[in-house]
């Protein structure tokens, strides 16, 4: 359900509330200063270089929350450094600029330089892009209904154009006659000289002659993305809508002989084509490979072109070896190990390379992938023939200090390589190891956080191993130290930790002199099973266990705080808590279902976190919500799914600590009732979207309870939930099998007008 306002009232009263707020502090600082000269000078008289170079180090988020302080701030957070990357977000909202929320955008005082249009039905146009359009530089149009008039008149006032996107608009390229007019092409060929890319992906009626006029008034062509439309490669089709000489361009057809007349055209100017999603074939890419050394290719997308072989693909890549930056080859099925090893041996360049989904690659080609000097992002995830002996004699097998983005999910790994990826590849920024169902233990996480402090995203979903000792560290410390003495027998125990503290600290100099001393009591084991027959169900002995354990953990995390106030050597029990990774940004942890609110109260202390993923998670309660949004102030996206223990008390905590909160899902919490949505309504005031699907406890229409917070405008209600195990986040939602990749989530369906960067 959408909940549908207009932005007039709601613009002028925030802006009045930014007025009084700077108005307010402006008269504080100035008394506090004339009276107290240990103040010092306030803030927001800095000249505005000095702001504006302050802001340059903050994040597009703590830029927004900083802009709230006052008016100077609020301008140097809209300096024009920071502007590329605003975006004006309209979906599903009528373009009208009589009526909200277009009537209200020309009143802005500032200028929005990229504008995505989604789902949105064109009616009145009026001066809006006579008004913004010197200033746009990427537009999207997705999914709009606009005709032929709209999109010409749109185009004229956009001088400052660089990107363009047209997608899945259906009736635009129903109209034969777009762009038909000779006068009015040289007339935007002029105004968009511009213009460097062209997406027109997912249009299924885009035919010969629009694609030939559209690229004619776009002079300084350098992407060219048609990805999802319907092209023809078959030389017979060709022949039936091309009789005679053929020259003319078809109206009702689109065929890559054309496309590749126009490529031949273009050729000393294009880096970049995307043909995913389509029938390109071999001879396809035969005929690319044809127009080289002139065709010099940076980027190619070849996302689920399910036709291609290796016998194409190496023809294309020998002729654009000395160029290809960026490969994207997801998908494509049919591709072998010869392949990626030609890719490996030829491709010295290649920055990012994606192989998602590619069955028939084996550790044979990946192990080669070390040959890759430059490689920054690598993904081949769901690679069914990988297993952890292809990464350990690969990737995993030298120190790389180049590769940024690791995804490695759903492979069959070992414990070893992941302890090895954490050991090698230091700089890595993105770890992705979902679904790594026997690979990541307590042990292989401990490293992760040992080795990999500059994480800003980590993947761990669906890996039932972890537990509350892995993340919090608790006990972990003898198991490492075993470890490694296993790895170099040789070695004195504790001298290759250098830094066995969760803190970093290296252990006293005796320590280390010393032999290794007993391991302490297993405080974190489970208790001896007693010896007698029990008729309890495999699931109640499970709860029984998973009880203890926690309060075993809790028991230890009082030791350990009773040890360090005492100063006594408590460093010796303790291994590596997540509190280590301070640039974390995305943590995914949904399906870990044997953490518990141990793992949320011990040094779980992450400021700025954005995203946080903890569906199922049945074993969180109130109690870690309480720890957890006091450590993690800044969380945007909260993911909460099908925690049973999570009850209104813990709503409470969330709404009123988490100001930044944005998207909640309680989806199939089934202990919460009403009193959940009022304290959402009370205090979660930038909330935008909300799932409280399966909450059988809610009423049946909660937007009702929710009509005074401005800014919600996606709320997924309904006692029964439909849809499965789906949820609303793409991160969060499960799978039911590692083989396969999480169903993609339901487009969101904001009815607001937003900014969003």
């Amino acid at each position: 359900m959408a909940l549908r306002e207009g932005l007039g009232s709601r613009s002028t009263s925030s802006s009045l509330r930014l007025e009084e707020g700077s108005a307010g502090r402006r008269t504080n600082f100035s008394s506090f200063s004339s009276s107290f000269d240990e103040f010092g000078p306030p803030y927001a008289d800095l000249p505005m270089e000095i702001l504006v170079k302050i802001f340059t180090y903050l994040t597009p988020s703590d830029r927004r929350e900083a802009s709230q302080t006052c008016r100077r701030w609020c301008e140097a957070s809209h300096h024009t450094a920071f502007l590329e990357n605003f975006w004006l977000v309209l979906h599903r909202q009528p373009f009208d600029a009589n009526g909200p929320p277009v009537r209200d955008l020309l009143q802005s005082f500032r200028h929005f330089p990229n504008v995505h249009l989604s789902e949105v039905d064109f009616e009145r146009i009026g001066n809006f892009f006579t008004h913004f359009g010197p200033h746009i530089r990427r537009i999207v149009l997705r999914a709009c209904e606009i005709q032929e008039r709209d999109l010409t008149a749109i185009l004229r006032r956009l001088p400052a154009l660089r990107a363009l996107t047209i997608e899945s608009c259906r009736d635009l390229f129903m109209c034969v006659r777009l762009f038909e007019d000779a006068a009015e092409r040289e007339e935007l060929r002029q105004t968009l000289s511009n213009v460097t890319d062209l997406s027109l992906t997912h249009n299924q009626y885009l035919s010969d002659a629009i694609l030939h006029r559209m690229v004619e008034i776009m002079p300084s062509l350098r992407a060219l993305a048609l990805a999802g439309c319907h092209i023809s490669f078959h030389k017979g089709l060709y022949r039936k809508f091309y009789p005679g000489d053929g020259k003319q361009p078809s109206e009702s057809v689109l065929t890559f002989h054309y496309v590749s007349q126009l490529i031949e055209q273009r050729k000393g100017s294009l880096r970049a084509l995307d043909f995913g999603e389509t029938l390109v074939d071999d001879n396809a890419l035969e005929v690319l490979a044809g127009m080289s050394p002139a065709l010099c290719l940076e980027r190619l997308e070849l996302n689920r072109c399910e036709q291609l072989s290796s016998r194409g693909l190496g023809t294309l890549i020998t002729a654009q070896a000395a160029h290809l930056q960026h490969l994207n080859l997801s998908k494509t099925f049919r591709l072998t190990d010869s392949c990626l090893l030609q890719i490996c041996r030829e491709l010295r360049g290649l920055r990012v390379l994606k192989m998602r989904e590619c069955r028939a690659l084996s550790n044979q080609g990946v192990r080669e992938l070390v040959q890759l000097p430059a490689l920054e992002v690598l993904d081949i995830s769901y690679c069914e023939d990988v297993n952890g002996a292809g990464l350990l004699e690969g990737i995993a097998s030298r120190p790389n200090e180049t590769l940024r983005e690791l995804r490695v999910r759903a492979l069959n790994l070992c414990e070893r390589s992941i302890i090895a990826i954490s050991e090698q590849l230091s700089a890595l920024r993105i770890l992705d190891l979902g679904y790594c169902f026997h690979a990541v233990s307590d042990l292989c996480v401990q490293f992760i956080f040992r080795n990999l402090v500059r994480l800003t995203e980590l993947d761990l979903e669906s890996c039932r191993k972890l537990s509350d000792e892995g993340l919090t560290g608790l006990g972990m410390l003898p198991i490492i130290q075993r470890h490694e003495q296993q790895q170099q027998p040789t070695a004195q125990p504790g001298a290759s930790l250098g830094n066995g503290s969760v803190e970093g600290n290296a252990a006293p100099a005796d320590d280390q002199a010393r032999p290794a001393t007993p391991e302490p009591e297993p405080a974190l084991q489970a208790a001896t099973a007693h010896m007698r027959i029990s008729l309890r169900s495999r699931a109640e002995r499970e709860i029984v266990e998973d009880a203890e354990r926690k309060k075993q953990l809790l028991e230890a995390m009082q030791r350990k705080d009773n040890l360090q106030s005492a100063r006594d050597d408590g460093t010796t029990f303790s291994g590596y808590s997540i509190g280590r990774l301070q640039q974390l940004r995305v943590l995914n942890l949904t399906g870990c279902n044997r953490l518990t609110d141990v793992t949320l109260l011990c040094n779980f202390k992450l400021l700025e976190l954005r995203d946080l993923y903890l569906a199922q998670c049945q074993q969180i309660s109130v109690d870690g919500i309480r720890a957890l949004v006091r450590g993690c102030p800044a969380v945007e996206r909260l993911d909460l799914s099908e925690c049973h223990s999570i009850n209104d008390r813990a709503v409470e905590q969330i709404a009123f600590h988490l100001h930044r909160l944005r998207t909640l899902s309680l989806r199939r919490c089934y202990q919460l009732t009403d009193f959940s949505l009022d304290y959402i309504a009370c205090h979660a005031r930038r909330l935008r979207e909300l799932d409280v699907r399966g909450c059988k406890h809610m009423c049946a229409d909660p937007a009702m309870r929710l009509v005074n917070l401005p800014l919600l405008a996606t709320i997924l209600p309904g006692k029964q939930d439909e849809n499965g195990a789906n949820g609303v986040f793409g991160a969060g939602s499960s799978a039911s099998s590692p083989s396969l990749p999480p169903a993609p989530p339901p487009p969101a369906a904001p009815s607001r007008a937003s900014m969003r960067i």
